[in-house]
């Protein structure tokens, strides 16, 4: 009586997801180009700090969208998975949250996603030289 199962369903998941992308670099401009399967989003160059590319989507039917962004700053790049299917954990919609807003943040030792419950920006990729 009193306790929590560990067995509790995760919450629902939501209806549309929003994928941001910033950049946090002090003195650079970033390249970005984000993709799925089905659909290459494009390349986006942000110029100045703060500036962001951003999309939304509705997950497919079968829960396996899937999308990965290349973010180039001049002397460096990564590339990541920027959204999942989650089926095993709930990692990225833990810091994505209620709302599905998923922030990537490019800051100048590497990529950052904010978990949005905490506010805060928790390190996840680093740059690689070019």
């Amino acid at each position: 009586e009193g306790e929590v199962s560990k067995w509790l369903k995760p919450p629902p998941k939501p209806s549309r997801y929003f994928v941001h992308v910033v950049n946090g670099l002090s003195y650079q401009s970033l390249d970005v180009h984000c993709q799925s399967k089905n659909d290459d989003l494009g390349y986006h160059h942000l110029v100045n700090r703060g500036d962001e590319y951003q999309w939304n989507f509705e997950e497919n039917l079968w829960g396996t969208t899937l999308f990965w962004c290349r973010l180039e700053k001049p002397d460096a790049y990564v590339a990541f998975e920027s959204f999942w299917p989650e089926t095993k954990n709930v990692w990225l919609r833990d810091r994505c949250g209620n709302q599905g807003t998923c922030i990537w943040t490019a800051k100048d030792d590497g990529i950052y996603l904010r978990n949005m419950p905490t506010n805060v920006d928790e390190f996840v990729h680093k740059w690689i030289p070019k």
